[in-house]
């Protein structure tokens, strides 16, 4: 057994909860905790002879640690002043330290080599010959990419892992410091419910261990031959989708829309449209009201007056703020071509500003 990665999950959600954790053998036997055992070795066999999933003690609730259906160990978590946040977050870390001990079973050389697979250092026949040799799972599958907009710890990789594990032949692969792929069975999310799925991830990884993801995905593979090439279309769908749609989090490569041409424009294409379009205004920099009203409208089909009906403010004041952005840009975007090159202009400049950070 792992104890120090193990001792790192328990440090990691005592760092969260300001929770104590304490692992204990059906026996009695102390294993490993965050703070010093009590004499507790009786309570533990006792409980563990019970019926009871969970034990509420003065000052700690007993959890079954089940694999295979058998009680293989104890975890004890402090109680503190709110017995019921206690309580939930003694849920949270038993799923956990429960995907940790499953993750142990599993041989360490199958996730390497989907990685080797994923990042097409192993191509052609090799990769029949190692998915035969890791006993991989034929079949269709669905590959996510979850990018993490912080940097990655245990705990997140092992909540993917209790959340979205549930047969065989699913996998989580951990790739670099900042992404990890998730390999589904195909069978097991319905057509046209990709982006529903990936929204569930993210939404779990928020609400559930607080962390902030965004998802990349494409469509179906039914080979793992194909598993490099999802893979680089997830990961362009990550980058495409956090530059020119900041505002969301899912991003299905197969509907990048007008971002993904964009994106492959040069700068010196990029640099002519510019000018061609705003000219001298192309630097201008616009304030938070101004962009705030141009979005708006935007999302109200260029209606003025729901526009100004959602904005709070008299139509005629909408109309005063496009004609002073007419002014400074030379487009009135209450016009439909004029609004296009105003949101392909700024789609274009974000682009460019990207490009030059690269250089």
């Amino acid at each position: 057994m792992n104890l120090k990665k193990l001792e790192q999950i328990l440090e990691e959600m005592k760092e969260i909860s300001h929770r104590s954790f304490l692992l204990f053998a059906p026996n009695g036997d102390f294993i490993i905790g965050t703070d010093t055992a009590p004499d507790c070795a009786d309570m533990v066999k006792n409980f563990v002879f019970s019926l009871a999933d969970t034990q509420m003690m003065p000052d700690w609730i007993y959890f079954r640690v089940e694999l295979h259906d058998e009680t293989e160990y104890v975890m004890l978590v402090s109680r503190g002043s709110d017995t019921d946040q206690s309580y939930l977050v003694g849920r949270m870390a038993l799923c956990h330290v429960r995907s940790f001990f499953i993750s142990m079973e599993e041989p360490e050389n199958q996730v390497n080599g989907l990685r080797l697979i994923i990042n097409g250092e192993i191509t052609g026949e090799r990769i029949g010959e190692k998915t035969h040799q890791l006993r991989l799972l034929p079949g269709k599958y669905l590959l996510f990419v979850i990018q993490y907009k912080e940097n990655r710890d245990s705990i997140l990789v092992e909540a993917l892992k209790s959340f979205f594990v549930s047969g065989s032949g699913d996998y989580v692969v951990e790739m670099d410091g900042r992404r990890t792929v998730l390999l589904k069975e195909f069978d097991e999310i319905p057509d046209e419910d990709y982006r529903a799925f990936a929204n569930v991830i993210v939404d779990n990884m928020a609400t559930e261990v607080m962390a902030r993801v965004c998802v990349g995905y494409g469509g179906p593979i039914e080979s793992f031959d194909e598993l490099n090439k999802a893979y680089m279309n997830a990961c362009t769908a990550l980058k495409v989708g956090t530059v020119f749609y900041s505002e969301e989090s899912v991003f299905d490569y197969q509907k990048l829309g007008i971002g993904r041409l964009i994106y492959k424009l040069p700068a010196d294409l990029c640099e002519m449209f510019l000018d061609e379009i705003l000219g001298e205004n192309k630097e201008i920099d616009l304030d938070d009201e101004t962009m705030t009203t141009i979005r708006k409208l935007f999302d109200n089909n260029l209606n003025i007056s729901e526009t100004a009906r959602q904005l709070y403010i008299h139509r005629n004041t909408l109309v005063y703020r496009l004609e002073r952005i007419e002014k400074r840009l030379g487009l009135d975007i209450r016009t439909f071509e004029d609004a296009m090159l105003f949101k392909i202009a700024m789609m274009v400049r974000v682009h460019l500003n990207e490009l030059n950070l690269e250089n």
